[in-house]
């Protein structure tokens, strides 16, 4: 018996991916309905469909389009070769969960894991046997605490409100240096999802962002939450335990996206148990390590700088590596843009 606890994306995928080889899994959710409460923007790149199919279910909006704002008002435009997704979260989260259900996996809801030991769970009080016993329940994983594999780690904020307001259906809005970054992500010409994700006072920076891009905006509803940042001294097992996802910090530092490399874990985790760890250091820890380095680096800009690293972008070339490579994965096109723009290696100090 497998026991994941936590059915969010990638503990869902996961056990849908285990039931499908036939293994015995029962999964474990705290919460009354899978997929609430809400706290992710729910953009997600075209790498979605290397794990699944679109489906109207939960598919909200395409978007073909990016800006990108400095703090000084200068942008990029850049038009996407293959198109993000806008999905829906709750109903993304309950979509996977059926397709888990549909290969065998049990599903218990209102069920709030408390510990383990040696090959039991304890969840609400009720000792459960199971052989392994997976951790996918989020930043503050109850699973890493509990089995020495909190490994120090830290967070950030993300904070969002869903408004009423003009926008352009398929363009999505950046603004760099507020604080960190935000936000406008639109599901249809009048409503938009707007937020940032800031180290400090989270409130603050969204509603000056709100006064710049849609003042007097109607609030239809607001999601907050802790992000974890990815760290690279992680541990993803110990013993009969192991975690993966946001439980353990696979999170890009640059976007705080985390569904891309949650799910490929997931697939890595279903296929080779044994080598799970091995295999996340080789294909999934570069990205997220680059990620990490370029998340500093920004962190160090002052506006000017994020002004003069924008009007780098203006390069032909650069904008293609932009337009046809995913930014989930900067491994594949960091050494590109240093090629297009040798210039970019002027920001190297700040790696430092």
């Amino acid at each position: 018996m497998i026991s994941i606890i936590g059915a969010g994306p990638t503990g869902n995928y996961l056990a849908y991916l285990l039931s499908k080889r036939n293994q015995e899994v029962q999964v474990f959710e705290e919460h009354s309905e899978i997929g609430n409460p809400v706290k992710c923007t729910g953009i997600i790149t075209h790498e979605l469909e290397e794990f699944i199919k679109l489906d109207k279910s939960f598919f909200i909006n395409k978007i073909n389009q990016a800006k990108i704002y400095s703090p000084n008002g200068n942008s990029i435009l850049i038009n996407f070769k293959k198109p993000d997704f806008v999905v829906d979260r709750k109903n993304f989260d309950q979509y996977l969960a059926n397709m888990a259900k549909s290969k065998g996996a049990t599903y218990n809801l209102n069920s709030r894991y408390e510990s383990n030991d040696d090959k039991q769970v304890i969840v609400n009080g009720i000792r459960i046997k199971s052989d392994k016993i997976i951790g996918a329940d989020g930043p503050f994983s109850r699973v890493a605490k509990n089995n020495n594999l909190w490994c120090n780690r830290k967070f950030v904020t993300g904070h969002q409100f869903t408004l009423k307001t003009k926008c352009e259906k398929d363009l999505v809005e950046f603004w760099l240096g507020t604080n960190m970054f935000g936000w406008l992500v639109p599901e249809n010409e009048t409503t938009a999802r707007v937020g940032v994700v800031t180290y400090k006072n989270p409130t603050s920076h969204l509603d000056k962002l709100i006064q710049k891009r849609c003042p007097n905006a109607k609030i239809i509803s607001q999601q907050s939450g802790l992000i974890p940042i990815y760290n690279p001294q992680q541990v993803l097992r110990n013993g009969n335990v192991s975690i993966v996802g946001d439980a353990a910090t696979q999170v890009k530092a640059t976007s705080f996206g985390g569904i891309i490399h949650g799910l490929k874990a997931a697939k890595f985790l279903s296929e080779d148990y044994n080598n799970y760890p091995k295999l996340c250091k080789k294909y999934i820890n570069p990205d997220l390590y680059i990620s990490l380095l370029i998340r500093k680096a920004l962190d160090k800009f002052s506006s000017e700088e994020y002004d003069d690293f924008i009007t780098l972008f203006y390069n032909t070339k650069v904008k293609n590596v932009l337009e046809f490579k995913s930014r989930d994965y900067p491994t594949k096109f960091i050494l590109d843009l240093i090629l297009a723009q040798p210039k970019f290696l002027k920001f190297l100090p700040k790696l430092i």
